[in-house]
């Protein structure tokens, strides 16, 4: 049962990852696509897609056990198709060669982290704490890095933040094989889904933002 909730939950990762960059790519195609997604309601756009993006998040992460599967597929399609549109930029910032591989090297991670966590016998649930403490220090000093703008602290954050999405897949991993988990819904593939979906995305901006190569 727990297996065939993890395959389930890595169809939603693929098909959600497929959405997310698709819709990344389109968006920067040509410049009216572009000025309408990002540059409308005097350049608010992407931040509306941002705020939204939360809320999406917040109420997938707190409400799925009270929603129909319809719905949370529903909520878990919009929110990765506002991820690409949140992430639209880096078509434009870097080479499409680099891209591709840095996706393949945090493809590769992933598929390595996914294993530890059903391999591990250490139960992970003991490091959420740890993990939910690192994870908002991590939020905390991006947005003091917005201000500042310290390729320093830049790199210091994305290298912390490769280190704790790559724990987080195999928490998540280990989660999703938990038989108590989200027992009582259909949901547990969408939830789990959506859990890898946020790590895989915030792992390869923070390889992108290390190791990408930018366009002259």
């Amino acid at each position: 049962m727990n297996n065939k909730i993890l395959s389930n939950a890595f169809n939603w990762l693929c098909i959600g990852l497929l959405i997310c960059f698709i819709t990344s790519y389109v968006t920067t195609l040509n410049e009216t696509i572009f000025h309408l997604v990002y540059l409308s309601f005097n350049g608010l756009s992407y931040l509306i897609y941002l705020i939204a993006e939360l809320i999406l998040a917040v109420v997938l992460v707190i409400r799925i056990r009270k929603m129909s599967n319809t719905t949370a597929k529903i909520l878990y399609i919009a929110y990765t198709l506002l991820t690409g549109l949140s992430l639209g930029g880096i078509f434009l910032i870097y080479t499409g060669s680099s891209i591709a591989f840095i996706f393949l090297v945090t493809s590769i991670l992933f598929g390595i982290f996914a294993i530890i966590g059903k391999k591990t016998k250490i139960d992970l649930s003991k490091w959420s704490t740890y993990l939910l403490i690192a994870l908002i220090s991590i939020v905390i000093l991006e947005i003091i890095n917005l201000i500042l703008l310290n390729n320093t602290l830049n790199m210091i954050v994305c290298s912390v933040g490769i280190i704790i999405f790559c724990i987080y897949i195999a928490y998540d991993i280990q989660l999703a094989l938990n038989v108590d988990f989200l027992s009582d819904t259909e949901n547990k593939g969408i939830y789990i889904a959506f859990q890898l979906f946020v790590d895989f995305v915030n792992l390869f901006m923070d390889l992108l933002s290390l190791f990408g190569k930018e366009k002259n």
